[in-house]
């Protein structure tokens, strides 16, 4: 996603960052010092799992383990299991929307069985979690939600009634808001991994396997485990969610309004300069955030910073260069001339400046042949 790059503009500071789900190791050695806090609800279990999403979003930038996507992002978590018994995933939606600002970013780690459903589908399927959702994302959060892993064709799927309420082609469907992720392979060309969940509700994908992140992705409550195997649907929605955070970010650097979670959908989504999939037709997982792509796109004139950088060597250049046509270093006649000493080293530092501003720029754009 060109994560690498965009922190050159931004790593997440001023927004807020709320994982749902059910458990974390808050004290690992990759995540204390981000202090993160429960919202609500009980820290139960499946703590690994927690702990390798915290840590693709937030690990600290330190001398260990890894960075987060987003690491200047204020986080906390909110779990599903509201006390040691009760499990309620709508209700635990909104007591983070309660505690966030418009423009913060919820992430759902979470999928469900379903009656007419052959596997795991997203939970916005169950009416009480699409209505807090849609409430969330009304009140301007930005919702990532996990596409599940079940294989499962969400433009066929119907629910009890019989309604194709996942199908964005359909008079049946219905949009909660949310961003909805799908998982696909690590390498390229990105193709949808075979138990991620696809169609037209899909909005982007990421790397659905082999992600490098804190904690052991499962049940580990050691505080110094990592994995490199971190995946699925689980995997792939930190991902988006850490690129929604790096732009919120951005806007709020530059003191401008937060995008809304509409916009930000569009952006995450445009087939128009995001990375596509290996075959878009049959994977039908949407594609994956390019933030070097999407910046540009909002900044048409991202290329007058290389312009100003050469600019400043050719005057400098000119300042160095003695008689010709072009000179600017003549008129030694003229009144308040300060001397060729001064204008060539005048001119030097031009050059300098010029020249490590382009290096500076170029090495950043090298660093998109690398993303995270």
């Amino acid at each position: 996603i060109n994560a690498r790059w965009a922190w050159g503009n931004s790593d997440g500071s001023g927004v807020g960052f709320v994982d749902l789900e059910r458990g974390w190791t808050l004290n690992h050695e990759d995540l204390a010092a981000a202090n993160i806090s429960v919202i609500s609800g009980i820290n139960q279990d499946f703590h690994g799992h927690g702990t390798a999403v915290l840590g693709e979003v937030v690990a600290v930038d330190n001398n260990i383990g890894g960075i987060g996507i987003a690491p200047g992002a204020t986080a906390r978590v909110v779990s599903q299991w509201r006390t040691a018994v009760t499990y309620n995933t709508a209700e635990a939606i909104l007591s983070a929307v309660g505690a966030m600002n418009a423009g913060d970013v919820l992430l759902l780690e979470a999928q469900t069985s379903y009656p007419t459903a052959t596997g795991y589908v997203p939970v916005e399927v169950e009416p009480a979690v699409f209505d807090a959702i849609q409430f969330a994302t009304s009140q301007g959060i930005v919702v990532v939600e996990a596409g599940a892993n079940g294989s499962v064709d969400l433009d066929a799927f119907q629910d009890t009634n019989g309604k194709h309420i996942l199908n964005r082609n359909s008079p049946e469907f219905r949009d909660s808001g949310a961003i909805m992720v799908g998982a696909a392979s690590s390498t390229t060309p990105h193709q949808r991994l075979s138990f991620s969940n696809f169609g037209s509700r899909i909005d982007c994908f990421a790397w659905g396997q082999d992600i490098d992140t804190c904690g052991d992705g499962w049940t580990g409550t050691a505080t110094d485990l990592y994995t490199t195997g971190f995946g699925g649907t689980s995997g792939a929605s930190p991902i988006i969610a850490g690129a929604a955070l790096l732009l919120q970010s951005w806007r709020v650097k530059q003191n401008s309004n937060r995008y809304t979670p509409a916009e930000l959908r569009g952006m995450l989504g445009d087939a128009t300069f995001n990375t596509q999939s290996a075959a878009p037709a049959s994977d039908r997982i949407g594609v994956m955030p390019n933030l070097r792509a999407i910046s540009r796109n909002q900044n048409p004139f991202w290329w007058v910073r290389h312009l100003a950088w050469a600019w400043l060597i050719l005057i400098g250049g000119l300042l160095i260069t003695p008689g010709g046509t072009l000179c600017i270093k003549c008129g030694a006649q003229d009144p308040g001339y300060i001397g060729d000493v001064i204008v060539s080293i005048l001119g030097l530092i031009s050059i300098a400046l010029g020249i490590s501003g382009l290096l500076s720029t170029f090495a950043a754009n090298r660093s998109n042949r690398n993303p995270r």
